[in-house]
């Protein structure tokens, strides 16, 4: 079954040209991203922005045949205005590392989004994570630069869909819906509830994700 029509029957969902974008899956959360990547026999993947490791951890553990590579600099920089102190950078590299040293699938790459990504051919990836610098350029750059690597019927998703002021440096929201609105991207979804009704996912940092088509 193609990823799409798989997407769509698991979560009972339909939509057509006057369907408003993005659907929400309210009761699914980027937790449960390991678990759909696996049923999908996903098996080749890269998350962007890795900090300490911990949603790394989480796609390797979901999934055990996943090969992931795991990408971020682990340096100051003027894309990542939220920490200036190298040592910070330093401890949280080195976490990761420890984190990750028990999946032999795990691949670090310690480098920038940007310089990683000419090392890989395009349409060679099943997915791609996205949780790195939220400055509109980076955003922007990642997206348009990864899904290039995504292969037709993978999945390209991020974090931080969240509607916080632009003057904080959380442009993710404004990015996604420009981007999906240019390239007439149908259907593409947003995962966790913005709401605290009883039973749903409440992810405050929501994830975006659409199907890479034709």
């Amino acid at each position: 079954m193609k990823t799409l029509d798989y997407i769509l029957k698991k979560f009972h969902l339909t939509f057509n040209r006057h369907t408003p974008m993005p659907i929400a899956i309210p009761n699914y959360g980027r937790d449960n991203l390991p678990s759909l990547f696996s049923e999908l026999g996903f098996k080749l993947g890269a998350e962007i922005g890795v900090e300490i490791g911990v949603y790394s951890e989480q796609l390797l553990k979901g999934n055990p045949d996943l090969k992931l590579y795991s990408i971020d600099p682990w340096k100051v920089n003027d894309d990542y205005p939220y920490q200036t102190v190298q040592s910070k950078f330093d401890k949280s590299y080195d976490e990761a590392r420890t984190r990750l040293a028990p999946y032999e699938n795990s691949h670090i790459i310690h480098k920038f989004s940007l310089d990683a990504v000419r090392d890989f051919d395009d349409n060679s990836l099943d997915f791609v994570y996205i949780d790195g610098s939220h400055i509109f350029q980076s955003v922007t750059n990642d997206i348009c630069e990864w899904l290039k690597k995504v292969r037709i019927g993978g999945i390209i998703s991020g974090h931080d869909f969240l509607g916080g002021k632009a003057s904080m440096g959380m442009h993710v929201k404004y990015v996604v819906l420009a981007y999906t609105n240019v390239y007439k991207i149908r259907p593409w979804f947003i995962l966790g509830a913005e709401n605290r009704k009883r039973g749903q996912v409440r992810d405050m940092s929501r994830s975006w994700m659409w199907v890479k088509q034709n």
